[in-house]
């Protein structure tokens, strides 16, 4: 099998740096998936490829490594030595067993806040405010009124 990231990964540092949870949280969420997931152990013919992520584990990883970094499948397949439609086709088995154990330990990642009153007093008196947050382009639309709901103006472009 060829070695992944994820034989690679071996100190907190390395662990946050491709999951965003240290070792021992990521412990702690792994006791949690490791009955969600139940991985393909052998092929049924003899011409098809081995069964990936068969290691519990290296799934968990797999997954959060995924959402923490969003590399394409391309390269999320070469980080774990394997082809990018087997990276996909994890993708869709591990994401309903990660999301069960997160919903298993009570996280809600679906609302923060009910309202802005809530998010006014979680963030009373704290002036600065940072938003990491990724910039998706969209096709500039022809009609001016839809352009001006996407598009503030901010980024004129002047020779």
């Amino acid at each position: 099998m060829a070695s992944s990231i994820y034989q690679n990964a071996r100190t907190d540092r390395q662990y946050k740096a491709a999951t965003g949870l240290s070792k021992l949280a990521f412990e702690a969420l792994y006791r949690v998936f490791a009955p969600y997931y139940e991985p393909k152990n052998e092929s049924l013919y003899p011409n098809q490829p081995k069964p990936v992520l068969t290691d519990k584990r290296e799934a968990l990883f797999f997954i959060l490594h995924y959402f923490k970094a969003y590399p394409t499948l391309q390269n999320i397949g070469m980080y774990f030595g394997f082809s990018d439609f087997a990276a996909s086709v994890c993708l869709e088995r591990l994401k309903p067993c990660l999301k069960a154990a997160l919903n298993a330990q009570g996280i809600d990642k679906q609302q923060l806040f009910k309202n802005q009153e809530e998010f006014d007093q979680q963030f009373a008196g704290i002036t600065d405010l940072v938003l990491d947050v990724t910039e998706v382009p969209i096709e500039r639309a022809s009609n001016q009124d839809i352009q001006r709901e996407y598009y503030g103006g901010k980024k004129n472009f002047t020779p």
